[in-house]
């Protein structure tokens, strides 16, 4: 009997035990287990959240490309004139009948300038069609219809149906001509005209430019 505990104290150890196994958690353990199930809550948050903003980013791109194929529209609107209305109002500017042309006359020759072809002709005046004639030291215009003009080619399309519409010709129609000099002028079928001595000669020839017009 003397080797065994005695009763007393077997059963003060077996009460201790159990107290130890209900006592207070230890700090270290009870630390672990907030830290996983935070891990484990944000992981859950994470993933949520990506598949929102996959899901998101799915339905932009959706609406993009269904905006992209449809294509834009358009609308045109045709005017109709009523009938019987009046036609549009004129500008009062010459209508250019092509670019520049160039004739060259010899003395005694004129040019009929309204001609399809307008060719030098031997002549005595500017009479019937002959618009210019060259007596070999001056420019005679038909019905002495020559009018002042400096302003250039590119200008005179303005400018000399205005100088013909004052009707104020040159003096007797005549005009001495040297290289540079210009003038307008009225056809005998009533066109306006621009004429540019390009080259003269005196009691030779003489080079003009020219170019008419069709007055609206």
């Amino acid at each position: 009997m003397t080797r065994g505990a005695p009763v007393g104290v077997l059963g003060e150890g077996k009460q201790l035990g159990r107290r130890g196994a209900g006592g207070p958690v230890d700090p270290a353990i009870q630390a672990a287990r907030i830290n996983r199930r935070g891990t484990l809550i944000t992981a859950m948050a994470t993933v949520i959240a990506a598949l929102i903003g996959g899901l998101f980013a799915a339905y932009k791109v959706g609406n993009d490309q269904g905006a992209a194929e449809v294509p834009p529209r358009t609308v045109t609107v045709t005017a109709t004139a009523p009938p019987n209305a009046p036609p549009p109002a004129s500008t009062g500017a010459a209508q250019a009948s092509g670019v520049s042309a160039q004739v060259r006359l010899e003395a005694g020759t004129g040019v009929d300038l309204d001609a399809a072809d307008p060719r030098a002709v031997e002549t005595t005046g500017p009479n019937g069609d002959i618009d210019l004639y060259y007596s070999g030291v001056l420019i005679t215009a038909n019905r002495s219809a020559t009018y002042y003009y400096n302003g250039g080619e590119q200008a005179a399309s303005a400018a000399c149906p205005k100088a013909v519409a004052n009707d104020k010709p040159a003096q007797s129609g005549q005009v001495v001509l040297a290289a540079g000099y210009q003038f307008c002028m009225r056809t005998s079928d009533g066109k306006v005209g621009w004429v540019g001595c390009n080259d003269v000669k005196v009691s030779g020839y003489i080079v003009l430019n020219y170019r008419l017009f069709a007055t609206t």
